[in-house]
């Protein structure tokens, strides 16, 4: 049976920063809690996502000033969300169709886990490649 997000990310905790905030401080606070994703929060709402990628691709490559450089001037906004109660095939369908490695999950407008790529278990990543495979073989 497959399990639902929820149960994946049940003890995980979401480590968010204010849009405000320096690039410097969300690479701190990512690399004090070996995350590689930060919620950016307005109070309760989810305006955007900060990455990894993010990090290098929007402020070390144009070389822009991490302690002067804002959070909000590097972050994904308004990132795709998943429902809680999806599971984690649907999840890997998502982060593949977009390119992505972290999708915020959120039980109706509450955000309550960041999921990673690694959180999945090798076992869906798997049996989701080869479903493409038997798919495709159907297709041809």
């Amino acid at each position: 049976m497959n399990p639902s997000i929820r149960e994946m990310v049940e003890n995980q905790t979401v480590f968010g920063i204010a849009p405000e905030a320096s690039v410097h401080e969300a690479a701190v606070l990512m690399t004090t809690h070996r995350v590689g994703a930060l919620a950016v929060m307005r109070g309760t709402e989810l305006i955007g996502i900060f990455t990894e990628r993010d990090l290098v691709s929007r402020v070390v490559a144009p070389r822009l000033d991490p302690e002067l450089t804002p959070v909000m001037r590097a972050m994904t906004e308004k990132p795709i969300t998943i429902a809680s109660d999806r599971t984690p095939c649907d999840a890997l369908d998502l982060m593949h169709a977009h390119g992505f490695r972290h999708l915020p999950v959120v039980d109706g407008e509450q955000l309550i886990a960041m999921l990673s790529m690694r959180d999945i278990p090798t076992k869906y990543r798997f049996m989701r490649e080869k479903w493409i495979e038997m798919r495709q073989g159907v297709e041809h």
